[in-house]
């Protein structure tokens, strides 16, 4: 996988406070403006499904590659063998707070024409995610979990 982005942001609150939010797919669009929603399908684990329906956009359904509370989730939308975009989000504390770490790779023989110019918008689009999400997270409003 090639990292196409990644951006960075220190939250006040706890790594289990920034999860919450981060897997609270209904309140997306608080902290990802670009997304109106996600929604698991099922338990929160691995091989899951996730539907993420972004703005002016389709739902697209992702894969649950990684779920371990509370330190990284990452989504995986695959094309087969031809073409991966992993979406992840690692959390560490730090300090009294969190570092939430965002990445956004592709990779795959057909990378460059089926996810590359997605992942590279996306990555200009989400960069401001992470700060948005230690925001919220620390104000500690709404943290129920679906």
């Amino acid at each position: 996988m090639e990292l196409i982005g990644s951006a960075e942001a220190h939250a006040a609150a706890n790594p289990q406070g920034v999860w919450e939010r981060l897997v609270d797919g209904r309140r997306w669009h608080e902290w990802s403006p670009a997304s109106d929603w996600m929604v698991v399908e099922g338990p929160l684990e691995p091989g899951a499904f996730v539907t993420i329906k972004r703005k002016r956009g389709r739902q697209t359904a992702f894969r649950v590659e990684t779920a371990d509370a509370p330190h990284r989730f990452a989504l995986l939308l695959s094309f087969g063998p031809a073409a991966k975009l992993r979406i992840a989000w690692t959390l560490e504390p730090e300090g009294s707070g969190t570092l939430i770490r965002q990445t956004i790779e592709t990779g795959g023989r057909l990378r460059r024409w089926l996810t590359d110019p997605q992942a590279r918008r996306g990555a200009v689009a989400w960069s401001d995610d992470p700060a948005r999400l230690a925001e919220v997270a620390a104000a500690g409003v709404g943290t129920s979990v679906d």
